[in-house]
This record gives structure tokens, sequence and C-alpha cells, in this order.
């Protein structure tokens, strides 16, 4: 237990037995009460899932975890609101008449945290240097692929990005290949928020990230006071920040693995409030004051490795697919909490397709497509499968592992690791058999394909490569409204079918946030703070 909790708890008898004189002095104007208040603004916030902050270059393909402290150092020309809806932030802009070109007008004053100025040239240096070879940012090569130029950096051909320009110190210029609807939206990933070029040319380009302790990394509310990896991240209200100040001294933010653990610290009031929680904790915490559970853009889908046998062969990951009864998993696994995932994209959201049955579950077709490659199923080679225990429970696994076994006679050896080593090896495209929860920053069919699936994309895990489904992905990014959804719902059915993924479920999320936790919210894309100027204790 830290300082500040034990603070709280010896301060407990005191303030009972002190109840009538904190009374009369509220009646007579609250100054004690309202100082006492102000002066306890030290958030415990739990990062639940993970062991330290793996990634925390904005340009690195960043996990959920990772995100939460990026979103709390940096910000950029635009921001999502709760609706995820793309907002003036740092700037205001004009589009032209065919939707190619985005003039942003940039608020004057606004500073890193060290005071050094942010202007147009700014962005033109954090845009141009997450698509540089070197940099090796797995989401850049894909999110910057409309603007002009972007492919030539990529590739090493040049170092100038042709379609972004500093008209003047407020004013940038961003020219796109085609017009691009979610264009502001895309804005609002962090991969677009400014860096500051100094503290990256003192430290590298790789290794920059790890010394942003009191340095003047980004435009955010907050700075990193201290960072104790594998411990916690202490955060202080940047001095800087061009935005309103926040009520809160400090955000504790402390790194914790297990789902289970951060709940029970939560119940021992060692945290503000918790989220995360699991399926079967949320058995007891459904009852808890602050209880919440909202549907979030994220879906629990397995891969594989599409070069190497036994699943380089379509019918045998259609095999593993058809033996899986996901309407079993939901309810007895993860008490109704998710939902059985038929498609990728979830419903509600556009492109969806709701009454796509995709691959059913049965257990005779499964074992009919797995011998149809091997008739002697002993002759197929070992199977491993990978997960995040923090993200994916044990008990979902072994029933999964049970599920094969009865349908397929195949032993398949699980493999539950920790988020930051299974995310190091997914990118490295290790893993044979593995699990992702994929989630998006805004509703659209371009985050649920385009980032995930493309046969160029490096965040496609397993390899699969598909030309029709590259085709129609394609053809959707020339179109618009309507059109260019039906493309997208024809390239989601290809990958279901060819099982490039494997969606299991479609997530909620669920969290105690107790009443005097004022200003955070769940919404579609998780944990929602908003304007951390309005995020406080009472």
């Amino acid at each position: 237990m830290h300082d500040t909790q034990k603070q709280r708890t010896h301060l407990l008898p005191f303030l009972l037995l002190s109840s009538l004189a904190i009374l009369l002095l509220a009646a007579c104007g609250g100054t004690q009460q309202n100082n006492q208040s102000t002066n306890n603004q030290v958030l415990r916030f739990p990062n639940v899932g993970t062991n330290d902050i793996g990634k925390l270059d904005p340009a690195s393909g960043s996990d959920s975890n990772s995100n939460l402290a990026i979103n709390m150092l940096f910000t950029g020309l635009v921001k999502a609101d709760q609706n995820l809806s793309a907002q003036p932030d740092q700037a205001t802009w004009d589009i032209s008449k065919d939707n190619k070109v985005y003039t942003f007008h940039l608020k004057k004053g606004i500073t890193f945290s060290d005071g050094t100025p942010v202007t147009a040239q700014t962005y033109v240096y954090t845009w141009t240097r997450a698509l540089l070879p070197e940099v090796k940012s797995p989401i850049a090569p894909v999110l910057e692929e409309a603007i002009v130029g972007a492919k030539d950096v990529n590739s090493g051909k040049t170092t100038t990005l042709e379609g972004v320009k500093a008209l003047d110190d407020q004013t940038l210029q961003v020219t796109l290949e085609r017009p691009t609807a979610y264009f502001l939206q895309l804005l609002t990933v962090n991969l677009f928020y400014p860096l500051n070029q100094k503290l990256i040319d003192k430290y590298g380009q790789v290794d920059w990230a790890q010394h942003v302790a009191g340095q003047g990394a980004g435009t955010g509310p907050f700075i990193v006071q201290s960072w104790q990896h594998g411990v916690k991240m202490d955060l202080v209200p940047n001095p800087n920040y061009y935005g309103a100040k926040t009520k809160l001294k400090k955000v504790e933010m402390f790194f914790v693995k297990e789902p289970e653990t951060a709940y029970k610290a939560y119940q021992a009031k060692q945290y503000d409030f918790t989220w995360g929680i699991t399926p079967h904790d949320q058995e007891t915490a459904k009852n808890l004051p602050g209880f919440i559970r909202k549907p979030i853009l994220q879906s629990n889908l397995l891969f594989f490795d599409n070069k190497t046998a036994p699943f380089n062969k379509s019918a045998v990951r259609q095999a593993f697919a058809a033996a899986i009864n996901k309407n079993l998993l939901a309810t007895n696994i993860f008490k109704d909490s998710v939902t059985p995932a038929s498609t990728i994209i979830p419903p509600g959201q556009p492109g969806a397709q709701p009454d796509y049955s995709g691959i059913s579950y049965n257990m005779t077709r499964a074992k009919q497509l797995l011998q149809s490659v091997y008739p002697d199923v002993s002759k197929m080679p070992p199977v491993t499968f990978s997960y995040p225990g923090s993200q994916f429970p044990q008990d979902a696994a072994t029933a999964l592992q049970a599920m094969w076994q009865s349908a397929l006679g195949v032993q398949v050896k699980l493999n539950p690791m920790e988020l930051t080593s299974y995310n190091s090896e997914t990118s490295k495209h290790t893993v044979q058999f593995g699990f992702t929860q994929w989630g998006v920053y805004f509703p659209d069919p371009y985050e649920w394909l385009d980032l995930s699936l493309l046969s160029t994309s490096a965040n496609n895990n397993g390899d699969w490569s598909n030309p029709k489904f590259d085709s129609l992905v394609a053809q959707a990014e020339q179109k618009s409204g309507q059109e260019r959804l039906d493309l997208y719902a024809q390239a989601e059915r290809v990958a279901i079918d060819d099982v490039g993924w494997l969606p299991l479920s479609h997530q909620t999320l669920a969290g105690i946030i107790p009443a005097n936790l004022h200003g955070v919210v769940l919404n579609g894309g998780g944990l929602y703070f908003g304007d951390w100027s309005n995020v406080y204790l009472s």
C-alpha cells in the first residue's frame, strides 16, 4: 500500500471524530473542507493488463495500455469527443472543393511542455519522421497512405513528404492522393500528434521514448514526473499546457498485469477506480456502486501463421473455425459479457453485416475439412496456441483446447504470455497460432480491414494474403458512400471465409467508476477522459 492510501487511512478516525466541527466550518463558508478536497487531488489510476508502458512512441503502433499514457502526454490538431467524432483541438481547418486539400490554422502560443514552440513545421517533421524506414512504424505506412508522397518517404526514396507543407508558422497544408472521408477522424490517432524534435535528436529515433521523465516530450495536459519500470508512472500537470488546467495534482498510474488483481486492489481501496473487469468478477462487481459496462470498438479474434504448415492451407484454418462453439464460449466462460461473433466488424458500425453467418459451428464439417488436408491427423505438425494471459482468460483457452480436441482430434498446446512479450513476438511474426484484441479509434471499415489484413500491412500478424481481398479494399478506397461500404462488405466476407482472421466475440468493457470520481466514462474507445480539466475527486 502506497503513501497516499496510508495517509487516507490514518485520517479516517480523525475525520469521524471531527464530523461536527467540519459541518460547523462548512456552514461558515466551507473553506477548510474545500481546501482539504483540493489538497487530495491525487488520482490512483490502475493501468490494467500490462507490466509496463511498452510503446510510448506514438509511431510504434501502441497497444491500448500504452495509449492511456500517450494520450495524457500528447495532443494534436484534432481530438475525439465522447462519440469518437473529430473536434478542433490545436487547429481549425478549411477543406478544398475536391476534398483533397486540408488547410489547418494552428492556434498561437502552443508549446511543448519544455516551452519549445509548436509550429506547422513541427507537424511536417513528425509526420515525415513516422514514415522513415529507420523508424519502422507498423502503422504509419497505412495511416498516412492517402497523403501525397507518403510511399516515397516510406520506401526511402526521399525524406521530403510532398503532401505536407508549412505555409507559415501557423498554417499547415495537407494534400491527399484521393478524397478520404475519414481523414479528420484519422487525425485523432496519436500517430499524428506533434513530437519534440529536440528530444529525438538527443536520444535517437528509438531510445527517446525511454527518456520522457522530466523532458518536454509532448503538448498534452501532463508530463512524466517519474517512471519506475514495471511498477508505476507518476504524471503531473504540464505547466505549459494550452488548454484548461487540470484540477488533479498528480496521477499515479500503476501497472497491473492481472485484471483480477486490479479488481481486488480496488476493493481494498488502493485505487480510485478500476476497469477491464473479467467476466467472472463481473458477477459480483455488477452489484457494486459505480459498475458500468459498455460495448466497445473491439473484437476478440484468432490468427494463424499462413506461411507454414499446417495453417498455410485454408481448409485447416476453416476446420479450426468450424470446431468452435462460440455461443457456449460466450455463455459459459464469458458469462454473456460478450457477443458471439460471426463477423470481424461489430454490429451497429458503418459497414457491419450482422446477418452474415460466416463459418458456423459444425463438428462434422470441421473434421472433414481437416482430413481433406491431413487424412491421418496424427501426421499434422504440432500446434501451439499463444495468447496474452491478461486479455484472454485461462478458462477460455482451455475451453477452446477441449473443442479442438473433441472435434478434430488435435491436442493443442497452450502458451499464455505477458502482454508486452506477446506483442513483441506478434510484431516479429513468430506466433504460430495466436489471439488478438483488435480495437479501433473510430467506427469505419478502413480500421478493421486495411490496417490489419492487407497483405502489405505490418499489423498482418499471420501474413495472410488474399489478392481478391486486397483488390476489393483498394476499390473501396476509391469510392464513397454506400458503394464504398458495399465493397468493404465483400472484402470482409472474403477475410472471414478464408479465415484471415477467426472472429470469436465482440467486446464490452466493464469498470467501476465511483460517484466521487468525475469526468471519467466508458465509450466505444474504452476509458474516456475527454477534457482532463473536468477530471477530479470529490
